[in-house]
């Protein structure tokens, strides 16, 4: 337990964080292609570290998984940072009003200084140094909070991390809840959480406290909605994938499907096919990441069978382990824990429907996803679905691989999350875009708005209210 006069930790680093900041507020193009840099080969030097650490937190989590989400994923985000930086950098000249002239006018991004990332436990190391790789794009000092729920991995990441980057650069505090509360305490230029949206309230309340500004990614209950000319093949194949990776604990997963009510058994069918062959005697499967995790979708599944709905496993899990096998549900209700939670694992609730409408209608009346899945090849269609549904994020006959698009933004809307990053939009979200104007007092605006106010400023302004066209931008 800390004493009364001690520093904490996160108290530390933020300070050391704070005064480099302070000390320096502006990073050049050098510096922040150095940040980058040096972020790629701590990603490149420890690739097969960061598996070994998620595979031994989770328990089992598949080796391409890691490699592609949490290795892969990150480095492309540090990559087109480092490509595009310079660019991103660039004042833009905007005009000024002709009263103005030869004032000029420009914006410029500037860094906003010290920002702090909350990462979550499901993608532990994308979702800690994503963030982290455009927060140095934009200039920024930063501060990582990882899971407690991934411990082998979070002191991976302060090893990594104190061995690439000065206290200075860029810190990562571990600790559990009590931490975390302390860090949404502090005065931060930014905060970016990524976890549930029911900890995201309690994040957005207590950063407000210093108007600190928070890009929140949540989650949410994401549907994938299949037209009934669509190929059931192809979208349980797709379905199956995003529903079974990394064990179902992804934000995006799809979360419930919808499906014509004369196809639903035919869907069923194909999808559990699809699952059994892309994991063949259970093979392949990422285990559930914690015995809470486990007791939760157990917990989830004997709710729904108490309540009617119709159960379809799949392959059997292997004994002693947390791995749960996958399961489809048909017959679902509202009243079901499954289609009122996020569920964050590998059970898919099946609703059938007889019109888009009546689909698109349930998908309203719910909070507004993180990702919206539709599978239909008719485009008129595709684009009449879109513009009624509200989501964070959209992909069409397929799942989780926008996620995958570093120049496509990423974050919820509603109660899935607020804000964005990747590419170009995380730059701009950990950047202040400052407006600039260089006054010329050989513009006739000086003489204007320069008391006294003579009846030939009276009448100029009056001129400049009417309108006139000679005048206007």
């Amino acid at each position: 337990m800390q004493a009364p006069n001690e520093v904490s930790a996160a108290r530390r680093a933020y300070d050391v964080l704070r005064k480099a900041a302070d000390a320096k507020p502006y990073l050049d193009a050098d510096a922040r292609e150095d940040l980058l840099s040096r972020l790629e080969k701590m990603l490149l030097k420890h690739r097969d570290d960061i598996v070994k650490a998620i595979n031994d937190d989770f328990g089992n989590r598949v080796e391409t998984e890691s490699l592609v989400a949490d290795v892969f994923l990150p480095l492309d985000g540090v990559r087109d940072a480092k490509k595009h930086v310079r660019e991103w950098m660039h004042r833009r000249t905007v005009g000024v009003h002709p009263l103005f002239i030869p004032s000029h006018a420009y914006i410029e991004p500037v860094p906003l200084g010290v920002v702090a990332i909350l990462s979550p436990w499901n993608y532990p190391v994308n979702l800690a140094l994503a963030p982290a790789a455009a927060a140095f794009a934009a200039g920024n000092r930063v501060l990582i909070k990882p899971s407690e729920l991934t411990p082998k991995t979070s002191a991976l990441l302060s090893q990594m991390v104190s061995d690439f980057f000065r206290p200075e650069e860029c810190s990562v505090v571990l600790g559990g809840p009590d931490v975390a509360r302390e860090i949404t305490g502090m005065p931060f230029d930014h905060l970016l959480f990524t976890g549930s949206t029911q900890t995201g309230r309690l994040v957005a309340k207590a950063a407000a406290e210093n108007l600190v500004p928070t890009t929140l990614e949540l989650g949410g209950k994401s549907p994938a909605l299949i037209h009934a000319s669509y190929d059931l093949d192809r979208a349980a194949s797709r379905i199956a994938i995003g529903k079974t990776y990394n064990g179902g604990q992804t934000c995006v997963a799809p979360d419930y499907a919808q499906v014509p009510k004369a196809k639903a058994d035919a869907f069923v069918e194909k999808l559990k096919g699809c699952i059994m062959k892309q994991h063949p005697d259970g093979q392949g499967f990422t285990t559930m990441a914690s015995d809470r995790g486990l007791k939760r979708m157990e917990a989830l599944l004997a709710d729904a069978k108490a309540k009617g709905a119709r159960v379809v496993e799949t392959f059997k899990p292997a004994p002693g382990t947390r791995a749960f096998a996958p399961v489809i549900l048909l017959d679902v209700k509202d009243d079901m824990l499954v289609m009122q939670e996020e569920i964050f694992g590998p059970i898919l609730p099946v609703e059938t429907y007889d019109n888009v409408d009546e689909a698109i209608t349930k998908i309203n009346a719910r909070p507004r996803p993180l990702a919206f899945y539709y599978f239909d090849d008719d485009q008129d269609r595709v684009d009449n679905v879109l513009h009624r549904v509200t989501s964070g994020g959209v992909c069409v006959n397929d799942t989780l691989a926008h996620f995958a698009q570093e120049e496509l933004p990423f974050g919820g809307v509603g109660a899935s999350g607020m804000g964005a990053y990747h590419g170009f939009k995380g730059f701009e979200t950990f950047s202040h875009f400052r407006s600039v104007l260089i006054s010329s007092r050989a513009g006739s605006a000086y003489n204007t708005l320069k008391p006294p106010y003579s009846m030939l400023v009276k009448k100029t302004v009056d001129f400049l209210i009417s309108g006139l066209k000679g005048l206007s931008r």
